[in-house]
């Protein structure tokens, strides 16, 4: 189904639709504050604005000044002011917004990026988190002069961040009225996810201090008085998150995953830090949980990733695995929050850009902010269906068609490793559209959304739990897919079907390339492509791969060649587009060359597409110039070689 009187999709809409980040209600509910964001291609940025209002009624939410430079909005727990952090040329800056408009400064100017913020209870205080060099005077020279590193530790560089080594994250401490900031903070060691104790003279957060912190994700939650030092609570056996207390402090809601078991689902589980006891209460459920907010002393509602569609769900800690649908349906409502006995949510869906809804106590909503609503495009809804791969095994496919009759020519649109694709709304997917092209997405075994076990499908041969690896069921159930939907569509042509997809599902790409003669053509992003070299240089070594393969390249380098596209390269011979950011630290920008210098020797048609300056996250957070580029290429790929 398309929507009317609109106009086509098109590239420079990049900047057209907004996207809808956090969103918090003040003490008793009545008024809402919420974080919006666009990309704007003429100053090559993000405009991030901060919008507040009351819940109720119909006038529209006002941008806080200074309007395109503001995010992190945080309530006060005592009355209507709002913190927020300004970006600004000479720093970052916390401010506070009363609520007769009056701003006052209590940090002015920053030299790190704010990441972190959060309110004592009693609204005395601020506590604020920054990435911060222990060497400044490093990062002033200029490189040509820098002295060089001496690194002993593994994990001194992230994606989209950096140098992590000598930049670890530090909390401080500032008096609302304003003052000099105190480090809370001890010891130089990398601290996260804070969040206050109800009593206000304690926080937890989360850390490394253990031995071997640097080989893995396993990390501890730990209990800091603000006079004293850290005490670790949990027992280093696992990814710990997000730690929040329950209102009368007796218990610690988190989200806990498995690396041992890697990959797996992040549950929710409460901690008794009097007693250091951990019960999971998503155990049976078992899907990816995030988002934690306490409705009372006894229930935790949460961001729930299921079958393609991302809802809230409500869990007891009384009951462990009795759990309700807050606010569901075919949609994703990627951020919520619940206090005063009032509800919102951020929702989205195919043909609805991301909205603020306010939810009533009777479950109807009402729309309360649509940052894009003015932008009148063609948005096509897809259809859904389940398509049988192996006895008593569906997955779920979604196909957007083009207005018309057809025949269309076909992309079949791949997603990352350890997400899910669904329900969600897409700029990119409708752009194809209007463009002429069918876009057919699915969740092959080793997606999200579907529990550990579906997950844990393409695991090694040797993993902890043992899969068939990547590049075998995977492949399967993408091939099935496709085939069913072209032998069931006779509006679309089998002739003209391209294949692409992003980091791991680059490497489908070019593994589906080289084990079907499905596709036309196709376009590998920021994938790895040979995971013996990429297990030497990737931020995420060693713990990664050797989670899904089950050792290191050192102990079994057959298993990780086994699992390398590059190994079939000589059987790829559609055309193939390999994009790449050149600081992409995940999969390094060596990925890109490996196989494309392969496929040149063998005289295929490749093109290398390198992006300077850019990460990993180009299509999500790059800059706005370069998405746009990236765009207008993409369709000039598949125009060129899914023609007629």
């Amino acid at each position: 189904m398309t929507t009317t009187d609109r106009q086509p999709v098109l590239p420079d809409d990049l900047s057209r639709f907004a996207d809808i980040g956090d969103v918090v209600l003040s003490r008793d509910g009545a008024r809402v504050a919420v974080a919006v964001s666009r990309p704007d291609v003429p100053t090559n940025r993000y405009r991030r604005d901060v919008l507040t209002g009351p819940l109720d009624g119909d006038d529209p939410l006002l941008a806080l000044a200074p309007e395109g430079a503001l995010r992190l909005p945080r309530w006060s727990p005592a009355d209507d002011r709002l913190a927020v952090v300004g970006d600004g040329p000479d720093g970052c800056a916390v401010r506070l917004v009363a609520a007769d408009g009056t701003v006052s400064t209590v940090v002015p100017g920053w030299p790190d990026p704010v990441e972190e913020l959060a309110w004592s209870p009693d609204a005395q205080r601020l506590l604020f988190v920054v990435r911060e060099p222990a060497d400044r005077s490093w990062y002033e020279l200029p490189e040509d002069r820098r002295p060089p590193r001496r690194l002993t530790t593994l994990g001194y560089r992230e994606d989209g961040v950096g140098w992590t080594v000598d930049r670890p994250r530090q909390a401080y401490l500032v008096d609302a009225a304003g003052g000099v900031p105190r480090k809370l903070s001890t010891g130089g060691f990398d601290d996260a996810e804070f969040a206050w104790h109800p009593d206000g003279r304690s926080v937890y957060f989360v850390g490394k201090r253990h031995a071997g912190a640097d080989r893995s994700i396993v990390n501890d939650v730990f209990r800091q008085p603000l006079d004293g030092e850290p005490r670790r609570l949990t027992g280093s056996d696992l990814l710990h998150s997000t730690p929040v207390p329950s209102p009368d402090g007796s218990l610690v809601a988190l989200t806990v995953t498995d690396v041992a078991g890697f990959p797996a689902a992040a549950h929710l589980a409460v901690l008794d830090p009097a007693t250091g006891t951990l019960t999971d209460l998503a155990a049976e459920f078992d899907r990816d949980c995030s988002s934690i907010v306490w409705t009372d002393d006894s229930t935790v509602a949460v961001v729930v990733e299921d079958a393609g569609a991302i809802a809230v769900h409500a869990f007891s800690t009384t009951e462990p695995g009795a759990h309700r649908v807050l606010v569901g349906g075919e949609r994703r409502v990627p951020a919520f929050d619940a206090r005063g006995g009032r509800t919102v949510v951020v929702t989205s869906g195919p043909v609805d850009p991301p909205a603020l809804v306010v939810v009533e106590p009777d479950g109807t909503e009402r729309v309360r902010h649509a940052p894009s609503a003015a932008v009148r495009r063609e948005l096509v809804a897809p259809r859904h269906t389940a398509v049988p791969v192996a006895p008593g095994v569906t997955v779920d496919s979604w196909l957007v068609r083009p207005d018309g009759d057809g025949p269309f020519p076909v992309l079949v649109w791949l997603q990352g490793g350890g997400t899910q694709y669904g329900w969600q709304f897409s700029h990119e997917l409708q752009l194809l559209v209007s463009a002429g092209f069918a876009v057919l997405y699915l969740n092959p075994r080793g997606s999200a959304g579907y529990g550990t076990a579906w997950m844990r499908t393409v695991a090694g041969p040797q993993a902890a739990v043992p899969g068939s690896g990547w590049g075998v069921t995977d492949v399967a159930d993408v091939v099935a897919v496709v085939r069913a939907t072209l032998d069931s569509s006779a509006d679309l042509d089998p002739a003209r079907v391209g294949v692409m997809g992003g980091s791991y599902g680059g490497l489908l790409t070019a593994t589906l390339l080289a084990q079907t003669d499905l596709f036309r053509a196709g376009w590998a992003e920021r994938g790895p492509y040979d995971l013996y070299s990429d297990a030497g240089t990737k931020d995420e070594a060693p713990w990664f791969f050797q989670a899904y393969l089950g050792a290191s390249h050192l102990d079994d380098a057959a298993s990780y060649w086994q699992a390398s596209p590059l190994r079939l390269v000589r059987q790829i011979t559609a055309p193939l587009a390999i994009v790449h950011s050149e600081e992409d630290l995940r999969c390094s920008i060596g990925q890109a060359e490996e196989l494309f210098m392969a496929l040149k020797l063998l005289d295929r048609e490749v093109e290398l597409i390198r992006f300077p300056g850019e990460c990993h996250e180009l299509t999500r957070s790059g800059s706005p110039v370069h998405r746009l580029q990236r765009l207008e290429i993409l369709l000039e790929w598949f125009g060129r070689w899914l023609r007629p």
